[in-house]
C-alpha cells in the first residue's frame, strides 16, 4: 500500500517538474523571440534612419546641381535668345525667337519647381512656415485645389532636422490626397500645446484607413510618412470624420 502511494507521489512530483520545465522552456523561447524582435526592429529603424539621411543628402545635391548648373545655363540661353529677338528685323524669325524665349522660361520654372520639391532652399534660412507657405502657392498654381493653412506663429520652434521631416510629411500627404484621394480642399493647421506642436491635416477627398492601407500598399508614399513620423518620435492618429480624412501629428519641441 505504502509502495503504491509512493509511486503516485513520485508520479505527481515528476509530472509537476516536467510541467514546470515545459513552462520554463516556453518562457525562455518567448523572451528570446521578444529580444530578437526588438533587435530586428532597432536594426530596421537604424537602417531606415540611415536611408532617410542618405536620401536627404542626395536630394540636396541634385537640387543644387539643377539650380546652380542647369538653371544657370538655361537662364543665360534665355537672355541670349531674348537679345537676338530684339535685334532681329525679320518678323517671322523674331516670332520664333520669342517662342524659344517663352519655352525656355517655362522650362526654367519647371526646373525651379523640381528643385524646390527635392530640397526647398529656404527651409534652412527662412524656416518651416515660410517654406510651407511658398510650397502651398506652388501647389495651388499647378493643381485645381484649395489649401487653407493656419500657423500659430511665423516662427514655430522646431529644430531644422525635424522641420525637414515635417515638410516631407505634409508634402507626401498633399500629393497622396490630390493624386489618389481626388481632394480639392485641404487644410493644414498648426497648434501650440504645453509640450510642443500639434499638426492637423484634413481633406475632403476619398476616405481611407491609413494603418490598413499601409499594410496592403505597395506604394512608398504612406510608408515614407510613417517612417518620417517615427524618425521625429511623433505621435500619429487618424480621427474619424463624416467626409474625407483627418490626421493628427503630435510633436514634442524644446522649450
Amino acid at each position: 500500500m505504502e509502495n503504491g502511494e509512493g509511486i503516485r507521489l513520485f508520479f505527481w512530483i515528476g509530472t509537476a517538474i516536467m510541467i514546470f520545465l515545459a513552462f520554463g522552456v516556453v518562457l525562455m523561447i518567448t523572451i528570446y523571440r521578444s529580444k530578437i524582435y526588438k533587435l530586428s526592429k532597432r536594426e530596421s529603424d537604424n537602417l531606415h534612419k540611415a536611408s532617410l539621411e542618405a536620401e536627404k543628402k542626395e536630394r540636396k545635391r541634385i537640387a543644387s546641381d539643377l539650380h546652380d548648373c542647369i538653371n544657370g545655363n538655361l537662364g543665360a540661353m534665355q537672355n541670349y535668345v531674348g537679345m537676338l529677338s530684339r535685334k532681329e528685323p525679320d518678323e517671322l524669325k523674331k516670332s520664333i525667337f520669342l517662342k524659344m524665349e517663352d519655352t525656355l522660361g517655362e522650362t526654367l520654372e519647371s526646373i525651379e519647381n523640381i528643385s524646390f520639391n527635392l530640397m526647398p532652399p529656404m527651409l534652412e534660412n527662412m524656416g518651416l512656415v515660410t517654406t510651407l507657405k511658398n510650397y502651398f502657392v506652388k501647389v495651388r498654381k499647378w493643381n485645381n485645389v484649395s489649401i487653407q493653412s493656419y500657423f500659430y506663429s511665423d516662427n514655430i520652434n522646431i529644430p531644422a532636422s525635424e522641420s525637414y521631416e515635417i515638410f516631407r510629411i505634409i508634402q507626401e500627404f498633399i500629393t497622396n490626397m490630390i493624386n489618389h484621394g481626388k481632394s480639392d480642399n485641404i487644410a493644414i493647421n498648426f497648434r501650440e500645446t504645453n509640450n510642443g506642436v500639434i499638426l492637423e491635416i484634413s481633406d475632403n477627398g476619398l476616405s481611407f484607413d491609413f494603418n490598413k492601407c499601409i499594410k496592403n500598399s505597395y506604394g512608398m508614399g504612406l510608408k515614407n510618412i510613417s517612417s518620417r513620423i517615427r524618425q521625429i518620435n511623433a505621435k500619429f492618429s487618424q480621427v474619424p470624420v463624416d467626409k474625407g480624412n483627418k490626421f493628427i501629428i503630435e510633436l514634442n519641441t524644446p522649450k
